[in-house]
């Protein structure tokens, strides 16, 4: 019964460090330009962040008061997790999985939910447009503005146009290429032929 007491110089450094990892994760993720939803999540951030702050003190607060572990409430987080992962059809890969869902389930709310619920990922106007791009640009040549590593830009058809390498490896700036087929909506472009 003593092992799940609560013990500040082990819990409090343990929430300390969850938080702080999920406020490195949160700042990373809202700047990243692939995700596939049409919330503006660099406005979001601030609340975000505070979310997950009055969260975790709740947590904290709540293990003082009852004189629990903080460890034993992330184990039920934890299997909750799993669970909600198990039941939106995931398979069993160990512990990790359900430790991965319930970070995702906490980023998700404290974001407002931009990619499962209120903003679902770009697929009307942007996709219309991409395909009427496709029938343009296939077959193509232009030249790549930014190094693509292996997404960029490139100068097609005298319009500036995001790419992907065909084969996923990296093309250098000022390299001639063709565009040889279309991936995810992008252009995928491999280095033109001499």
């Amino acid at each position: 019964m003593d092992r799940i007491v609560f013990a500040p110089l082990i819990d409090l450094p343990l929430v300390a460090i969850t938080l702080g990892a999920f406020l490195w994760h949160f700042n990373r993720w809202a700047y990243r330009r692939d995700i596939g939803t049409t919330a503006d999540l660099p406005s979001r951030l601030p609340a975000a962040r505070l979310r997950v702050i009055i969260l975790f003190v709740c947590i904290l607060l709540l293990c003082w008061t009852v004189n629990l572990a903080v460890w034993s409430i992330f184990a039920i987080l934890l299997g909750l997790g799993f669970v909600i992962a198990l039941a939106a059809g995931g398979d069993f890969e160990g512990w990790a999985f359900g430790l991965f869902a319930a970070a995702y389930f906490v980023r998700e709310w404290a974001f407002g939910f931009p990619q499962i619920i209120l903003h679902p990922p770009r697929c009307d106007t942007t996709a219309t447009v991409q395909q009427e791009e496709q029938g343009t640009l296939l077959g193509k040549t232009g030249v790549t503005i930014t190094s693509l590593r292996p997404r960029g830009d490139a100068l097609i058809d005298g319009g500036k146009h995001p790419v992907v390498s065909f084969d996923g490896g990296w093309i250098d700036a000022d390299s001639q290429i063709e565009v040889k087929t279309y991936r995810n909506g992008l252009p995928c472009v491999a280095l033109l032929s001499d």
